[in-house]
């Protein structure tokens, strides 16, 4: 006697399965979307406020080290404007007669030449699109930003100001925001000018 084993006919648990599984699966990649866009958000943000915390580095650098060489300061907060006069040589050599070298006794000429540099700000201070700009001469055009265009985060310039000096100290409060983030830093440092002759704060 052979027996026949009647397979249960299981189609109907089909449908079934894939309702539960499929809004647990949008769920889940609903969940995943929405930590992904958060954990970028929070990393662009980062970054920017990484960007805003080194253009202020820079500034500052730069600023404390054209100071300490500086023979003139002038600064004028109305204007946001700070500029440093360096005394260079400017050399102009003539060969010495007969000798085959150089030499101050044949004529040559050494002139003290002076150079500049400036930090300016560009566009309202505190409004998009302010910016600081760093010119070699004063006759150049105020053409070369070194904060705020930068491509991980725009940045602006809320304050720029100088204290009257004394004793040959020159005071910067420097303040940025970041237009990601809306964060702000703020510093202020003090920067002592040895060589200084002519110093000005308006």
């Amino acid at each position: 006697m052979r027996l026949f084993r009647i397979k249960p006919n299981s189609g109907g648990f089909v449908f079934a399965e894939f309702a539960i599984a499929l809004p647990l699966l949008i769920l889940l990649l609903y969940g995943l979307a929405t930590v992904g866009v958060k954990i970028f958000y929070l990393g662009k943000i980062q970054l920017a406020d990484y960007v805003l915390e080194e253009e202020v580095h820079d500034v500052l650098s730069r600023l404390i080290y054209d100071a300490r060489a500086a023979k003139s300061v002038k600064a004028v907060n109305d204007l946001r404007t700070l500029s440093f006069t360096y005394g260079t040589i400017n050399e102009i050599q003539t060969k010495g007669a007969g000798t085959g070298d150089y030499g101050t006794a044949h004529g040559d000429v050494i002139a003290d030449k002076d150079e500049n540099r400036v930090y300016l700000v560009a566009g309202t201070v505190g409004e998009a699109g302010s910016k600081i700009n760093y010119k070699r001469q004063l006759s150049e055009d105020a053409s070369n930003p070194i904060t705020g265009d930068n491509y991980f985060g725009e940045t602006r310039v809320t304050k720029f100001e100088f204290s009257e000096p004394a004793d040959n100290v020159l005071r910067v409060t420097l303040e940025m925001q970041s237009e990601v983030s809306g964060h702000k830093i703020k510093i202020s440092t003090a920067v002592f000018v040895p060589g200084c002759e002519n110093f000005s704060v308006k």
